[in-house]
């Protein structure tokens, strides 16, 4: 530490400014010494230890370029609407906000028999420990909700309503949610959607206008359109601001993955990341529930990346609101070659590189008073 703060005093006697280095404190020394790095590379490949490329997805949706600026979820909750969670894991060690709910059994505590919801909340913020893998957003904190996961959400309509207001007023801006109904959404209406979610419906709406960002899958049905959730702006053109959906590309990122559907009709604000495939070495590398780590794959897991990359901008551009770094996600997306195909993947590759960019020109323009809290 002290060859570092010698190394930071020259640089100040010679007038440079290091403010972007000095948002993590001694973070980025400790980034230093674990990646063995010498010191002449960008400083975005300190985060590129072997934790950050054990979960493929990070490298090429460039998170590291976030974390380098001081993006890393620190201050932000998600809401995480899913099988439960398993909060005795190391992983979650410090990353839970609240003691979550069960609406299953409608009890302030959780637990995930089926290990679905421990799998998205290690995409999400798994620490970064030095051990196996760790979410893109390391640093935010998790609210998990347990809703029933033995049939289609509409069985569990009332558990979503209450795990979404819940979840909001406990502080989280952001709902993560990897399940979606089973309808197409090229057939849905706002009188067929009151049918099969009257109670989430008036939720959804009231939160998006209070600030929200939900997040949905296209789904795993190898279709060229959505299914309900991700394409309901369709149909309540007021979501549109507060929703994203997500297709699943391979864990390499060379195309969308066997299963995923297309965006279709969510193109405008769809956007495509890394799910991958079922199979070895073809998923994404995150928690088990019993321990451990395993793969994961599907846009489940795309959409909890998609979550977690909101959580690591937000906190290091509070002045943005969640709803307009949604815009920056979406805009700043990589649309070349490949991913100029909108009705596959919609606005593009998510680029968190890009969206830095494009957050830090937008913050500027913001009152210097303001920030999102």
């Amino acid at each position: 530490m002290d060859s570092v703060l010698q190394r930071l005093s020259s640089l100040l006697g010679r007038g440079l400014l290091l403010t972007p280095l000095m948002l993590g404190g001694c973070l980025y020394d400790l980034d230093f010494k674990q990646s063995g790095k010498t010191g002449t590379e960008p400083p975005s490949s300190r985060f590129e230890t072997p934790e950050y490329n054990a979960q493929r997805a990070l490298l090429l949706v460039k998170a590291s370029a976030l974390y380098a600026q001081g993006g890393t979820g620190k201050g932000v909750s998600v809401a995480i609407i899913d099988s439960g969670l398993n909060p005795e894991l190391p992983e979650f060690k410090g990353r839970l906000a609240t003691p979550g709910h069960d609406y299953v059994r409608d009890i302030p505590e959780l637990i995930d028999p089926h290990g679905h919801g421990t799998q998205m909340a290690g995409i999400i913020a798994a620490n970064r420990d030095g051990q196996g893998m760790h979410g893109i957003a390391f640093d935010a904190k998790l609210i998990a909700m347990r809703i029933g996961d033995n049939n289609e959400p509409f069985f569990f309509d009332d558990q979503i309503a209450r795990a979404w207001k819940d979840s909001f007023a406990a502080g989280a801006r952001i709902l993560s949610n990897s399940w979606a109904n089973d309808i197409p959404a090229t057939e849905i209406t706002e009188a067929r959607y009151k049918q099969v979610m009257g109670d989430s419906l008036p939720v959804a709406r009231q939160l998006v206008a209070d600030g929200a960002v939900f997040v949905f899958p296209t789904g795993n049905e190898l279709r060229r359109e959505p299914l309900a959730e991700p394409g309901l702006p369709m149909a309540l053109p007021e979501l549109e601001k507060g929703w994203i959906a997500v297709v699943a590309l391979k864990n390499d990122g060379t195309a969308i993955n066997q299963k995923s559907n297309y965006c279709g009709v969510a193109e405008r604000w769809c956007i495509a990341v890394p799910g991958g495939d079922g199979g070895v070495d073809k998923g994404l590398l995150t928690t088990s529930a019993k321990g451990g780590y395993k793969e994961t794959a599907g846009t489940s897991p795309a959409v909890a990346l998609v979550s977690g990359a909101l959580a690591a901008l937000q906190s290091r551009f509070p002045e943005l609101t969640p709803q307009q770094l949604r815009d920056v996600l979406l805009d700043s997306a990589n649309n070349s070659g490949l991913f100029a195909k909108g009705e596959a993947y919609g606005r593009g590759l998510m680029d968190l590189a890009a969206a830095t960019r494009l957050a830090g020109e937008r913050a500027k323009q913001q009152p210097t008073n303001l920030a999102y809290r």
